[in-house]
């Protein structure tokens, strides 16, 4: 895709790279389809930063030098679980999140990794086109019953 750069995040980049990761990441918080068992207790900055240092592997996909799409990947031994991806609101549409996926998922073959997992809800039907296209079967799925106090 032309103009676009997908790369792994360093976990020591710029202070404006976890910044705009986290807005980003804050905005597929707001934007992304969820039910009561989906709803993610919302990271700060310094948290989500933490996190992708000690447990994760992030990757990103720049225009610009501006990050406009994220993933990622936390390791379980030979699994990886894909968290979080989120695209930009101008720049969706374009195959930014599969072609970040790609990525992510090389790499982490490479590493090692045989197996990925990845959560989320049925009402993600743009998610669940992305996980498809990217060979991710689904499990049984539950219902999850929810009362009003």
């Amino acid at each position: 895709m032309a103009g676009y750069e997908t790369e792994q995040l360093s976990p020591d980049a710029p202070d404006t790279d976890w910044d705009a990761l986290h807005d980003l990441y804050a905005a597929g918080i707001r934007d992304a389809p969820r039910n009561p068992t989906t709803t993610p207790d919302p990271l700060t900055r310094d948290v989500l930063r933490d996190t992708v240092r000690r447990e994760d592997a992030a990757f990103v996909t720049r225009w610009g030098g501006e990050i406009v799409a994220s993933t990622r990947l936390t390791p379980h031994g030979h699994e990886v679980e894909s968290e979080y991806t989120v695209t930009h609101l101008q720049h969706r549409g374009r195959g930014l999140a599969t072609a970040l996926k790609v990525q992510a998922l090389a790499w982490a073959r490479a590493q090692g990794h045989t197996h990925a997992g990845t959560g989320g809800t049925a009402l993600n039907l743009l998610m669940l086109r992305v996980n498809t296209r990217l060979g991710y079967v689904t499990s049984p799925m539950w219902v999850t019953w929810e009362r009003g106090v």
